[in-house]
């Protein structure tokens, strides 16, 4: 989703006009009156809520197993897993997944492996991982980061 940013203020000279009508009911209308040599954008619901949804997207992370087993036969190697959430149109940060309880051997493990793949593609509810002449040869979690909202 591309989010607006040519967002425009309002120019005008001196200070804004407004014109007061009295209404048969005894409230007023009060109209602006302003000589504008360019009017603004207006900015409400809809673009907060779309800034907001890209915000929480970017923040949202979601942890994919890798199977030893689930890469192709031939190189470069490529492996489809499913993935809660995540769309077509997003393009995540791939981290390795090392929470603080685990050994030295495995953070070494999963960052190693991380760092063999190459490249990635997303499709709605897939990813697809792809690794050059080497490939992983055990299990293991990525992060995610910028996923869409789950379903």
């Amino acid at each position: 989703m591309s989010l607006k940013t040519d967002y425009k203020d309002d120019i005008y000279e001196g200070s804004r006009r407004y014109r007061i009508t009295p209404n048969e009911d005894g409230t007023s209308t009060i109209t602006d009156a302003t000589t504008y040599t360019q009017k603004g954008d207006k900015f409400g619901q809809n673009d907060m809520n779309a800034i907001t949804t890209e915000i929480n997207k970017m923040q949202r992370t979601v942890v994919v197993t890798l199977p030893a087993a689930g890469w192709s036969a031939a190189a470069p190697y490529t492996q489809r897993v499913a993935v809660p959430g995540i769309l077509a149109t997003d393009n995540p940060e791939l981290h390795p997944y090392t929470p603080k309880d685990i050994s030295e051997a495995e953070l070494k493990q999963r960052q190693k492996f991380t760092g063999m793949i190459t490249d990635g593609d997303t499709e709605d509810g897939y990813a697809t991982f792809y690794c050059g002449a080497k490939k992983p040869t055990a299990d293991f979690p990525v992060l995610l980061k910028g996923v869409s909202a789950s379903e």
